[in-house]
């Protein structure tokens, strides 16, 4: 059968949900097991199938959305509305079942849908009678997670009317005793039930629908003789008052006869009394057989002798037979209680008995048997008192709810708690941070907050992988918990950030305090790292704030402490700050600064500038370097050192960077007349613009196409340690340069890493000496021996070397000697606008000809 209804579906298991309040088709039982009707239906069809079935049973609400969201494959018990006719498919109707209006008792006059006009009607949320009412013109709804609570709320008269299916409707009035003072006002509506999936997910329908085709009738009427019956049947308000019209009528009839119908009149009454008690005795016995089937324990307490009756389910529950819990008294109770529970419980029982609740409810942990704790959901009325108003008989329900406490815990868990360091998130550090500054704002005190940023952490990520950069988090989350006290909070923000949240520090001692802590743990994540075969050092940069004086509310001890770190990344790294006015005032400079900058571009603030670099065996001008300038229109020129980090980290150095380049590649083919064949013109390109993805040099490539410039004319200036991370698509970009006659230049060589082995690898045209080193040249000194080591270096490799930063007459001959090939600086010019490089072109070029021609 299986295997027919399967055809060639491979073996599979399918997610169904359904409401877990809805008995006796689906609810949860004591032990938190899902029972019911519909269980035990779709346990058929899986023996039918061959397909094994999940079976979830959750709220109305979320049991849709889990559907929706792709978690469930297919929903019971759904009635097919239009306003769910586009998210689902919908199968074959399968049950009828009536939804009902119930009123408080004492409220009449309620038998249509226009007389709830003014009253706030309960509803489920998620549930038809809300697409029901809404379209009967009935508004002022109030939706409940779950029936329990919308009959505790009638019964509390914070609503006094509601709607829901009469099916739970019976049970729950029951298991609740709300029977008696709720009552049926009118039939609302009927409907079918049937199962959906996603909307076209039809083989999956094509599947239930078949599965449960195959389930035999005899099986289908042992599971309705095993959990249905027919509801207890209450009149309508509109049935009552045609009763009263009748009565009415008759009393208005023959005079003669009125003792006669008044006869037939009790007669039929009696009748239907035995009848409806017959019935309502078949219904609480049906009932009783379901709230058995939920595994709940009953109790019964004498409050004024302490004895008490107990079910078998009761002590089951807890590991015990009867017997074993003797004696039957609410010492036995209160002996098996957790004790850190008792103060609640009496709290609400005391509650309860001064008639300040209508019923008792409490949450408490039990000890079993064997020596764990169950928790309990303890429910119960007082049903009667002493002649002088005293607690006398109360009774009540145990549920077995641990396996919903652990859910909770764990979603709980996982909302509060990073998952790699099981420290506490920025979700929960927000909300501690808040309780602590409200209980220091009573006391007092100060509180800090201690921002912590990993130095250099993406490259570990870059070079070793992800799993080894995980592992350094963990271990650097447990070695800052390591350095502070048991009270202070250690949260991870994401990524390579921490915070040390700090309570109840004293007014004297608390700079103390901080600046040893924080040297602690500075010192703690400078240790080495033991990363499987890998032996990795890290640092960190700390920023520090502190309440009250840096910071009012939590939002602005975050903002300050972040501040502040990324002072003390600023000056070095693995330090630590505290936070300062400055410091806030640089934040603010800077977001305006990045809102000038990205509008700097439309606005043409942008200058191209030229720096000579001469050739030092002729004294020629063969190329010069383009600078980036930008003239803000309030604060003049602004330093590139200043604005280009920032364009970097914004993103906006791309689009700079295509620009620069456009001006250098036009300026360059105009000053070819000038200069001749060997004009190159160099241009800074940031590692930012190397990693962007876009095909931004083929842009360059087709640019100097579109100027019919040949790629030599061009240098592009790129840092050594863009070349250490041996990323494959940087060498592609290098390769791309190489193929359009683009040359490339090592900027600030022997600042970095000065590693050899990529000058062979990587077709590189020419080394930078960095200024630092020019600067400091003079014969016979250190520097010298390294410029000469440097230049040495680089022709025997093929290179050619251009010395930055030259002001002297004698720097200038002493890199000469040396073997130099070019040098840029001062003792030449300084970066000049384009058209003043122009003119020191031709007139640097007349020279050179006037000379010639002598």
């Amino acid at each position: 059968m299986a295997l027919c209804l399967l055809g060639n579906l491979q073996a599979r298991t399918i997610t169904v949900v359904g409401d877990d309040n809805y008995p006796p088709y689906l609810f949860k039982d004591a032990s938190g097991n899902t029972v019911g009707y519909i269980a035990d239906l779709w346990a058929l069809w899986e023996q039918q199938t061959g397909v094994r079935v999940n079976l979830v049973a959750t709220s109305w609400g979320d049991a849709q959305q889990q559907l929706l969201n792709g978690q469930a494959d297919v929903i019971e018990m759904i009635f097919r509305t239009p306003e769910r006719e586009d998210a689902y498919s919908f199968s074959q109707p399968y049950e009828r079942v009536n939804a009902n209006i119930y009123t408080l008792d004492g409220i009449v006059g309620i038998s249509s849908p226009r007389e709830l006009s003014g009253f706030v009607v309960g509803v489920q949320k998620g549930d038809a009678c809300i697409a029901k009412l809404n379209a009967a013109g009935v508004g002022g709804l109030q939706t409940y997670d779950g029936y329990r609570q919308m009959i505790s709320d009638t019964l509390a008269q914070k609503i006094k009317i509601f709607c829901m299916d009469e099916y739970p409707a019976d049970y729950y009035l029951y298991l609740m005793d709300a029977d008696k003072h709720i009552r049926k006002a009118f039939s609302f509506y009927f409907d079918d039930f049937r199962r959906a999936v996603r909307k076209n997910d039809l083989a999956t329908l094509e599947l239930v629908e078949r599965g449960m085709a195959a389930i035999p009738l005899e099986a289908r009427e042992a599971l309705e003789k095993k959990w249905k019956g027919r509801p207890v049947h209450r009149l309508s308000y509109s049935q009552l008052v045609q009763y009263g019209l009748l009565a009415i009528a008759a009393l208005g009839g023959i005079l003669a006869l009125w003792i006669w119908l008044l006869r037939v009149a009790v007669k039929k009454k009696t009748t239907e009394i035995q009848a409806q008690a017959s019935q309502l005795g078949l219904e609480r016995s049906r009932l009783q057989e379901i709230l058995d089937a939920t595994r709940a324990g009953t109790w019964e307490w004498n409050v004024q002798t302490g004895a008490c009756v107990f079910n078998e389910r009761w002590a089951q529950m807890l590991g015990y037979t009867l017997e074993e819990i003797r004696p039957w008294t609410v010492d036995t109770w209160t002996r098996l209680t957790h004790p850190d529970d008792m103060a609640l419980t009496m709290e609400r029982l005391e509650l309860h008995f001064a008639r300040k609740t209508q019923y008792y409810e409490s949450e408490m942990r039990m000890r079993h048997k064997d020596g764990h704790w169950v928790w309990v959901s303890d429910r119960g009325r007082l049903i009667s008192r002493t002649p002088e108003g005293l607690p006398l008989v109360m009774n009540g329900t145990h549920i077995d709810i641990t396996e919903s406490k652990i859910a909770n815990d764990a979603i709980w868990q996982q909302a509060n708690y990073d998952s790699l360091t099981q420290l506490p998130n920025r979700l929960l550090l927000n909300d501690r941070l808040t309780d602590v500054l409200k209980r220091a704002e009573r006391s007092q005190n100060k509180v800090a907050l201690i921002f912590i940023d990993l130095d250099h952490f993406k490259e570990v990520n870059d070079t070793l992988g992800h799993p080894v950069g995980d592992q350094l988090i963990i271990q650097a989350g447990a070695r800052i918990r390591r350095s502070v006290r048991e009270s202070d909070t250690v949260a991870r923000l994401g990524g390579d950030e921490f915070c040390i949240l700090i309570a109840d520090l004293a007014d004297v001692t608390h700079l103390t305090h901080l600046t040893e802590l924080a040297q602690k743990v500075l010192d703690q994540l400078a240790c080495p790292y033991a990363l499987g075969d890998e032996h990795v050092y890290s640092t960190a940069s700390l920023g520090i704030s502190i309440y009250p004086d840096d910071a009012g509310d939590a939002i602005e001890m975050l903002r300050h402490s972040d501040q502040a770190m990324y002072a003390a990344k600023n000056e070095g790294r693995h330090c630590f700050r505290f936070f300062t006015a400055s410091m806030q005032e640089s934040a603010l400079q800077r977001m305006q600064l990045v809102r000038d900058l990205r509008q700097a571009m439309a606005l043409n603030q942008f200058k191209d500038y030229y720096q000579p670099i001469v050739e030092l065996a002729t004294g020629r001008i063969h190329k010069a370097e383009a600078l980036l300038r930008w003239r803000h229109p309030t604060r003049g020129f602004i330093s590139p050192a200043v604005f280009i980090p920032i364009a970097e980290d914004i993103g906006a150095i791309v689009e700079i960077g295509g620009w620069i380049f456009m001006r250098a590649a036009q300026n360059a083919k105009k000053w070819l007349s000038i200069v001749g064949d060997d004009l190159a013109i160099s241009i800074n390109k940031s590692p930012v613009q190397f990693r962007d993805r876009s095909p931004e040099h083929l842009d360059w490539v087709r640019l100097l196409e579109t100027l019919e410039l040949p790629g030599k004319h061009i240098v592009a200036e790129i840092t050594e340690g863009l070349l250490l991370r041996q990323e494959p698509f940087i060498e592609e970009k290098l390769l791309a340069f190489r193929d359009a006659g683009i040359q490339v230049a090592i900027d600030d060589f022997g600042t970095g890493y000065s590693s050899l082995s990529y000058l062979t690898k990587f077709d590189i045209d020419y080394l930078k000496i960095d200024k630092s080193f020019t600067s400091n040249l003079a014969p016979g000194n250190e520097t010298q021996a390294l410029c000469e080591a440097i230049i040495m270096m680089a022709h025997k490799v093929g290179l050619k070397v251009i010395a930055e930063g030259v002001e002297t007459e004698q720097q200038r001959d002493l890199l000469k000697e040396m073997g130099c090939d070019y040098a840029q600086g001062y003792l030449y010019s300084r970066p000049i606008p384009a058209h003043e490089f122009q003119a020191m072109l031709e007139a640097h070029y007349r020279s050179l000809n006037s000379a010639v021609q002598e």
